[in-house]
């Protein structure tokens, strides 16, 4: 064989080693562009988990007004409007997930390690919030039966403060003990 027909067989082979090497370059970068996207997100989740623990550790005229505090602080960070608190702000980097209530995700109150008798878990009251995100966005290994949690992951966040007393829980502990009015910061 001849030089001249030797670089008529490996006409193109450069080209096809660029195509393949900017495929795997470029699978790369958007895996990392991915995950550097679910963690700011996760940052975002972190602060508005902590600033909703602060809103339920803060007095409120009962339980429930201190729930819906956390929630509306949660949703203003995380959700797409008040009007719409099942709704995602920033979907295309994660879901919320799980949670107790209307808004996905979120779980407020006490721990699965609360106990209220025993002085070291009694504290843990808060906010937990879940989400599931993507970490590639090539579905790269899923399952063929097309599992939608293919190639994801879920992350939890949770701010335990704890719970102030409501006002209506402190008075009606003043009134058990007869009636009482302390101004003891209720």
């Amino acid at each position: 064989m001849t030089g001249a027909d030797k670089r008529k067989t490996e006409a193109g082979q450069s080209t096809i080693e660029f195509a393949l090497a900017l495929t795997l370059m470029m699978g790369f970068v958007l895996f990392f562009v991915q995950l550097s996207l679910l963690f700011a997100y996760g940052n975002l989740v972190h602060y508005a988990t902590f600033m909703a623990a602060r809103a339920y550790l803060a007095a409120g005229m009962s339980n429930e007004d201190q729930q819906r505090r956390a929630q509306d602080t949660i949703v203003r960070l995380l959700k797409k409007s008040q009007g719409e608190p099942g709704l995602e702000k920033y979907a295309f980097i994660a879901q919320g997930e799980g949670g107790s209530g209307e808004i996905p995700g979120l779980s407020l109150g006490p721990s699965p390690q609360y106990q209220p008798k025993n002085a070291d878990l009694s504290w843990m009251q808060g906010v937990r919030y879940s989400f599931r995100g993507r970490v590639s966005m090539v579905p790269i290994g899923a399952p063929k039966n097309g599992n939608p949690n293919a190639n994801s992951v879920t992350l939890t966040s949770e701010s335990w403060l704890g719970r102030e007393k409501s006002f209506g829980e402190c008075m009606s502990f003043m009134e058990k003990l007869g009636g009482a009015r302390i101004d003891n910061g209720c």
